[in-house]
């Protein structure tokens, strides 16, 4: 596959992330940096889905409908632009911030807190962020507590492993037990600057590495068979959807000289991707 065309749905925004196809054949996204989750359709109107809200990387469409989205101090489960609180704190502390989220089969969460407090307010080394996974009863298990930089999540077409991106390492593989990842994991890929990442009914592993502006697709036993360079600043995160599962929407970000390149793109992929679970948090 050579390198694909691409469309620009939407852009404008500072530093975009969580990209999620819905059942309408429209597209949300964050803006990690700016604020706020929103929701474009075919006709490229925009709409606002949760105003200011800072620091959202993942997002989660409910079953019904609502969606499940992190940000600053943890989860939040949004219907009609109002944030019910899902996820504040973990073990008597309360949470900066959660990055990437994704659902499992059973309608669970594994996520990963970041501290985005230290790293975008006072520019200094953040400290160790927590992976997570946690029911829809509310039950919270701590997978690592040391994780530098916690990313995308994603899911094995079989679901015998879970994928996750830590960014400064690379991308583990977590052996799924009983439903539930665990330890310890296998280093996957030694990948610095990955980011958010999404599967393919193949079981290739595309990851977004967010400096190098590239994406690249992983084959199951981890080598690499396409890397794709795309003309923006920054890509950040990427998820399939469409009608067959073969568009791929990949979120971008801007910097100092091209502040307002953040946006979502797509690109047709040559195999189709896996449906993304859905959260089962609406009660």
């Amino acid at each position: 596959m050579t390198d694909p065309a691409f469309e620009i749905v939407v852009q404008g925004f500072q530093f975009c992330e969580a990209p999620r196809a819905d059942r309408e054949g429209c597209v949300l996204f964050s803006d990690l940096t700016g604020g706020g989750l929103y929701r474009v359709c075919s006709d490229g109107a925009v709409e606002t889905i949760l105003a200011a809200r800072d620091w959202i990387g993942g997002a989660t469409l409910d079953r019904d409908d609502a969606v499940l989205c992190s940000g600053r101090g943890g989860l939040v489960l949004v219907r009609n632009g109002i944030a019910k609180p899902i996820l504040e704190a973990m073990h008597g502390r309360s949470i900066i911030a959660v990055n990437d989220i994704e659902a499992d089969a059973a309608g669970a969460i594994y996520g990963g807190t970041i501290d985005f407090a230290a790293i975008l307010e006072r520019e200094e080394t953040p400290g160790m962020g927590a992976l997570f996974h946690l029911t829809p009863g509310g039950a919270l298990t701590i997978l690592r507590d040391d994780v530098v930089a916690s990313n995308g999540i994603g899911f094995s077409p079989d679901g015998a492993i879970m994928y996750h991106a830590e960014t400064g390492v690379g991308i583990w593989a977590w052996t799924m037990r009983n439903g539930v990842a665990a330890g310890p994991p296998a280093l996957f890929a030694k990948a610095d600057d990955c980011d958010g990442l999404a599967i393919d009914v193949e079981g290739g592993v595309w990851a977004a590495f967010w400096a190098e502006a590239v994406l690249r697709r992983y084959r199951a036993d981890a080598t690499v068979d396409r890397v794709i360079a795309l003309p923006f600043p920054s890509l950040v995160s990427l998820s399939f959807g469409g009608p067959d599962l073969m568009d791929l929407y990949v979120t971008t970000g801007g910097n100092a000289a091209r502040p307002q390149a953040g946006g979502v793109i797509r690109i047709r992929s040559d195999v189709p991707g896996l449906a993304p679970h859905r959260s089962a948090f609406s009660g």
